[in-house]
């Protein structure tokens, strides 16, 4: 990648680069339920337009202010940070940890190609006038849309773009992409009219970390080889959400498309399930997070349910601590 393009997509997509991370991975260690409350999601979801595949949505200060962030924090210590990290947050003044409040990104229909359209929506604290200077002077292209400010870089297959969409909210994507979340919030025409895909989030929400969507278009999407997808089970949605801590509370959940192809997932899952646990028998700081995996659902659904105990991130460190050699210690 040239150089200009590099840090074009350090200022645009490096932003929320952390965040989505910690809410993806947090998204798919699952949650759970709440009841519907009168508006599910975060009110960010008014950019993401009414056909997006899947939804995802992450409280980054949540996550970072939890017991278990610090807990991992404290066993980093000794790691020193990337350069790449301080050589973007003396470039752009973000420091994702603390200036970033909320992330919520979405994948949409492409339009003339294979892949998946990712958005990425970003709340917090930007310095707009310097991170317009740093796209300027490394290839981005300034614009209005809808009076909306744009940065705009073509690199070697697309045309990425950041948006200011509102006093705090960042949009990152394909310009297309940024484009649409700007009409959506214009026209009112968003995933809130989206009733399935609601219908899913009023299941997670409250959950720090969460994402939902239709998992026979992501699996399209995303370019999983035919013979795979043809070998997985008739899955039609899917929806994840996992509440952060001290340790990690989560579930999945996933709809078939007909009760027979549940079945045979639910059945495929007790034999990972049972596999996992003879594989733990003998290893006690593993005791607890497979003692805790419940499978679950019924008709068209598969449910797996399990709950990692900050315990257990306190025995992992000791037994890396007890491989790593004593020159280093």
């Amino acid at each position: 990648m040239a150089a200009k393009t590099r840090y074009f997509v350090l200022t645009a997509a490096g932003i929320l680069t952390a965040g989505l991370t910690t809410g993806l991975v947090a998204s798919y260690m699952g949650g759970l339920p709440v009841a519907l409350s009168h508006q599910a999601g975060p009110d960010d979801l008014a950019f993401v337009p009414p056909d997006a595949i899947a939804v995802g949505y992450a409280n980054v200060q949540e996550v970072m202010a939890s017991e278990l962030r610090q807990r991992l924090r404290r066993m980093q210590e000794a790691n020193p940070d990337s350069p790449d990290r301080h050589d973007f947050e003396e470039k752009t003044g973000v420091n994702v940890e603390r200036d970033i409040d909320a992330v919520v990104g979405a994948l949409l229909p492409a339009s003339g190609d294979t892949g998946g359209n990712p958005l990425v929506l970003a709340r917090g604290r930007f310095d707009q006038v310097r991170i317009e200077g740093l796209a300027r002077d490394h290839g981005g292209e300034v614009s209005d849309y809808q009076g909306v400010r744009m940065i705009a870089h073509t690199g070697d297959e697309k045309t990425m773009a950041l948006g200011f969409l509102a006093p705090g909210v960042v949009a990152v994507g394909s310009i297309e992409g940024v484009r649409g979340a700007i009409d959506a919030k214009r026209s009112g025409r968003n995933v809130m009219s989206n009733t399935e895909i609601m219908r899913l989030v009023g299941e997670l929400d409250g959950n720090n970390a969460w994402a939902v969507g239709r998992f026979d278009a992501m699996a399209s999407s995303t370019g999983l080889p035919g013979e795979l997808q043809q070998r997985m089970p008739t899955l039609s949605w899917f929806s994840a959400a996992g509440h952060l801590n001290g340790g990690i509370t989560g579930t999945f959940k996933a709809e078939a498309k007909d009760e027979e192809a549940a079945k045979n997932l639910r059945d495929m899952m007790r034999g990972v399930v049972a596999m996992v646990k003879l594989q733990a028998d003998g290893k006690p700081e593993m005791r607890a997070f497979v003692d805790s995996l419940q499978l679950g659902g019924e008709g068209k659904t598969v449910a797996v349910g399990f709950s990692v105990p900050a315990e257990m991130f306190d025995a992992l460190e000791k037994m890396r601590e007890a491989r790593r050699p004593a020159e280093v210690r």
